[in-house]
Formats: C-alpha cells, structure tokens, sequence
C-alpha cells in the first residue's frame, strides 16, 4: 500500500451558534497517500468544506471549535503545533484553493503584490523573480495579459479569473498537498479542463490532492479514491473503480442516480427524497435512513460504524454490513 501522505483520524468539529451546537464533522477519518488525488463528495451542508479548512486549522475560534481528533503531517499533529509552526506549513508544505476567492484575496492589494508575498515568506526569492514567476503561473492557469492582470486588484477581474489567480497562488510554491474546494466551479469547460490537467501533473510530480467536488464527471476524470460524506460523517471510502462500479451505500448510489451521465436508463432525472437531517440535533441510528430505500427496523436503533467490506472499500451501513457477512467479510475500518 502506498504511504500516507496526511492522516486524519477521529476529527470531530462543531460550532457554538444562537440555535445550539452544531456538529459540522462528527469523527471522521481517511488518509491521502503520496501522489494522489482523494474525491471528497456529497451534499451542500455535510461537512466537506469544514473538514478541510480543519486541516489546517482555518475554522473561525469561536464560534467553531475542534473537539477531537489528529490529523498526523509529518509525524506531527497539526492539530497541537503553536500558531507559527502552523503558518510555516500553510502554503509551503500544503496549500489550500478556497471556494469563493474575493473573500480569500485581499481586496487592498494588487494581484501581482499577493502572488509575490506568498512567495517570498516561505522561499529566499528576489521581488523581480518572484514577480516573473507570478506571471508564468498566471499565463499557465489561463489568464490572458498576465503582466498586465498582475496590476490590477482582486474586483477588477471576474469570478473566474480569480479563482484562477487562487489556484496559481496554490500551485506556484509546489506544495506537497493541495486541498482544492470546488476549485472549477466559476470556470469554463475549457479553462476548467486547463486546470485539472495542472492538477494531474502535479499529481505526477508526487504532489497529492484533496479534491472537493459536486461533479461525479470530474471525479471519475482525475480521483484515484474516493470519500462520500453525509450528515457529518464519511459513508463511503474506497477505490474509484469500486466504489463507480458497486456503490455499497445507498446514497451513494443515490448520488450517482442523480446525475444524467449514470441514469441513461430513467425517462427522468432521479432525485433524492427528503433532506438532510439538521446537524443541531442528529437523530440516532442511521443518519440517511428517513431517505433510504432499504432501510429496516434495525437501521433505527443503533448508528452503524464504517467498515472495510472488501479491500479498500469500507461503507457504514448495517444493510451492506449485513449482505457482506452473509457472504463472508467484513471488519471495522482502521483510519
């Protein structure tokens, strides 16, 4: 088995609001192993975004909190490291590639000031040099007349081109993991074939990607693994082959019904039923089992663990759990 790169064990997340504590990631673990790209997927709301600012401790204390958990870099918690230990690591060693770029860009400063900060505050660079490779990385994520986009502040340009101004911000310390959230939402077919083909031969050079997505297409394009989340917790974990070609969770399965790319036999779109369950008050037992079509008696009464079924797959549903017993297999998932 390849070595882990990052691993997450037991991360338990939650926020103080009005309403009560919200528990925004509920014990979730996985590792990402050198060289390459982990799917993270479900619905708006699950949990996916939280765990991955959680990494590297971006969760705004209060009202967030993180209640539990390691996640082991370098046989180092990052969890317990001291504020500049943790600014050393951020950008350098793994960067992250935000969902919504005007609000991770500095309003007050120029593109090419940005790119040439985050450059020189983690390598011995001269201004002009980093300057110069500011304008290669920008040129290399699509943006046209870089030199001159390098002037101009974060409002002048369109949602597009700076979340392509963040993914070069990402790429261009060559960081060993690149946490990606969303990050060809607001791009083009084009650009955003442009941007998972820099993703990939990062990929090549030994660089691992966590990849936050609502696109199946996508995941299948460039994911080696794949983690399903729902309701806080991880549902599925497994192989992309496995998990594309048997969905062992139903929503699993449900989510790949749901997009037309995997439903050519269906007159309709297929939809989900029901909604996610608030996360201010998680019912017992089985998280998705108010919208399951396979739910039982027993899927009420106790919260089932996520367990390895078959190698390099692990699924947390009693219904699975149970149909992989009867067919010999199955043990608790470690890590």
């Amino acid at each position: 088995m390849t070595e882990s790169l990052l691993r997450v064990e037991d991360l338990s997340v939650s926020f103080r609001t009005e309403e009560g504590v919200l528990r925004a990631v509920d014990r979730v673990s996985f590792d990402i192993r050198k060289g390459e790209v982990l799917g993270l997927v479900g619905e708006s709301g699950c949990g996916k975004s939280v765990t991955a600012m959680s990494l590297l401790r971006l969760i705004p204390c209060p009202p967030g909190a993180i209640d539990g958990g390691r996640v082991w870099w370098n046989g180092r918690d990052l969890l317990q490291l001291s504020p500049s230990e943790m600014r050393a690591i951020r950008g350098r060693e793994i960067s992250f590639i935000f969902q919504e770029p005007m609000t991770a860009l500095s309003p007050l400063h120029r593109i090419g000031k940005q790119l040439v900060e985050a450059q020189r505050l983690h390598l011995p660079i001269a201004k002009a040099e980093a300057w110069e490779r500011g304008v290669a990385w920008l040129r290399k994520v699509g943006i046209s007349d870089p030199e001159s986009r390098m002037l101009a502040y974060p409002h002048q340009l369109s949602g597009g081109m700076r979340q392509r101004v963040m993914i070069a911000m990402a790429l261009i310390l060559e960081p060993k993991l690149i946490i990606a959230d969303e990050p060809t939402t607001a791009l083009d077919v084009t650009i955003q074939a442009q941007i998972l083909k820099l993703l990939l031969d990062r990929k090549s050079k030994e660089t691992s990607v966590l990849l936050i997505t609502h696109d199946m297409g996508i995941v299948w394009e460039v994911c080696d693994r794949l983690a399903v989340m729902y309701a806080s917790e991880i549902v599925e974990l497994g192989e992309i082959d496995q998990v594309f070609g048997s969905p062992r969770h139903p929503y699993t399965r449900a989510l790949m019904e749901s997009i037309p790319a995997f439903t050519k036999h269906h007159d309709r779109l297929q939809t989900i039923p029901g909604s996610v369950p608030t996360l201010y008050d998680i019912p017992g037992g089985c998280r998705f089992r108010d919208r399951c079509p396979v739910a039982v008696e027993a899927c009420a009464l106790s919260h089932p663990e996520l367990k390895t079924l078959i190698p390099e797959q692990a699924v947390r549903c009693l219904v699975a759990q149970q149909q992989a017993a009867r067919e010999g297999g199955g043990h608790e998932h470690e890590g």
